[in-house]
């Protein structure tokens, strides 16, 4: 089970260290942070994270929701924007909460919006080129003592897809990473309830309610899509990581090094 942080202003902090790798190996503690937003940390969280190690926080959220809600700084952590869906989302889904629900209003449904944000992960060519720039990211973080986080805005979409590739690449098994993923269910439950609260005071219908429980949770379903495009396209999710994402071998191999003990 991933290790929660103990943050008091960052919804679904948690650790990637502690997993055990299928060759027996275990992924290293204070390496790899991955959050929900951090424009709520005070200053004893900020304190926390800067003596837990953190020395780069990478956000993958749109200009819009950066601008609309900045990080707050972490001291002597370095900031790098690394949107992962185009600047411009005409053309592609969008895993922004606020434009879901803006198309949800226009009478899209959410769970199809879920399935094409997944798809996308797999299909669209910027955001596989984004998280090769992440992974560029995460292997330049080979000194010991410092630990990098990834976030988005509910930790869920952008931010588990990245966890699901860094954890396929270090070993861990299937079984093991799907529960990671799903484990956001649980870290998201007092906000995806505070959220059904204010829908329902406000009058919002079941059909729009149950679109918020679609939005804002993570599906088997929706980990499905990612991987039966995988299948269709490169066949494995280890070809996929070669041949998508572009990590070689070597890099590999120089992940592990890095990250497991």
């Amino acid at each position: 089970m991933s290790k929660h942080l103990a943050v008091r202003h960052a919804e679904n902090i948690r650790e990637l260290g502690g997993y055990e790798t299928t060759d027996g190996r275990e992924v290293a503690h204070r390496k790899l942070i991955r959050s929900a937003n951090i424009n709520h940390l005070d200053a004893q969280d900020k304190q926390y994270l800067s003596e837990y190690g953190i020395k780069k926080v990478v956000d993958f959220r749109s200009l819009e929701e950066r601008t609309a809600q900045p990080d707050q700084e972490i001291p002597e952590a370095s900031n790098i924007f690394l949107p992962i869906f185009p600047l411009k989302e005409t053309e592609t889904a969008s895993a922004s909460p606020k434009k879901m629900m803006q198309r949800m209003q226009d009478g899209e449904n959410a769970l199809q919006q879920m399935v094409e944000v997944y798809k996308h992960f797999v299909t669209d060519q910027h955001i596989r080129g984004q998280y090769r720039k992440f992974f560029d990211l995460v292997l330049d973080n080979h000194k010991a003592d410092e630990s990098l986080l990834f976030h988005c805005t509910a930790g869920k979409d952008r931010t588990g897809f990245a966890a699901i590739l860094l954890l396929h690449c270090l070993g861990v098994d299937s079984e093991t990473i799907v529960e990671d993923y799903l484990a956001t269910n649980r870290y998201l439950k007092k906000v995806v309830q505070e959220m059904y609260k204010k829908a329902e005071l406000a009058g919002i219908s079941a059909e729009a309610l149950h679109g918020i429980e679609d939005m804002m949770s993570a599906k088997e379903v929706y980990l499905e899509t990612s991987f039966e495009q995988i299948k269709e396209h490169y066949g494995t999710v280890g070809q996929f990581v070669h041949e998508g994402i572009g990590i070689s071998t070597h890099e590999i191999k120089d992940l592990q090094k890095i990250y497991l003990l």
